[in-house]
C-alpha cells in the first residue's frame, strides 16, 4: 500500500459496476505518472488547506471534478490538485450510516503502542 493511502470504510459510493475505479484505474501506470506530475507541479504541498488537521505535505491527488461524473478528465492535469490525507478526507461525501461510527485510535508514545476506540466527529 502506498504511503498516505487510507481506503474508505464501509460500502462503495460507485454509481455503477463499470466505473473507472472498479476497473483498477488507480493502479494503472498512466494514473501513477499523472499523479506524480501533479505532486511535482505542486511541490508536494497541500493545495486545499481545508482541514484543521492539515499537515501541509501532499500525499494525495484529488480530482477537482469527480472521476465518477467526469471520466474524460481522469488524467487531465488541470483537473488534479495535490493535498494531504486529512484535507482529501474532507472532500469526500459522508453518509449518515458512517457518521457516529467508532474509529480505532492507536497512540504511540515512548515506543509503546496503545489502542482505544472513540466515535468519529
Amino acid at each position: 500500500m502506498r504511503s498516505g493511502y487510507h481506503p474508505r470504510a464501509g460500502g462503495s459510493s460507485e454509481k455503477n459496476e463499470d466505473s473507472l475505479k472498479k476497473q483498477g484505474f488507480y493502479h494503472k501506470p498512466a494514473w501513477r505518472r499523472v499523479r506524480r506530475l501533479a505532486l511535482q507541479r505542486d511541490h508536494y504541498l497541500c493545495q486545499l488547506r481545508i482541514s484543521k488537521k492539515c499537515t501541509g505535505v501532499a500525499t494525495e491527488v484529488h480530482h477537482i471534478k469527480p472521476l465518477e461524473d467526469f471520466p474524460a478528465l481522469a488524467l487531465d492535469l488541470s483537473n488534479l490538485t495535490s493535498c494531504c490525507w486529512w484535507c482529501h478526507e474532507e472532500t469526500k461525501p459522508r453518509t449518515s450510516e458512517r457518521e457516529g461510527s467508532p474509529v480505532k485510535i492507536i497512540h504511540i508514545s515512548d515506543g509503546r503502542e496503545t489502542e482505544g476506540w472513540k466515535f468519529a466527529d
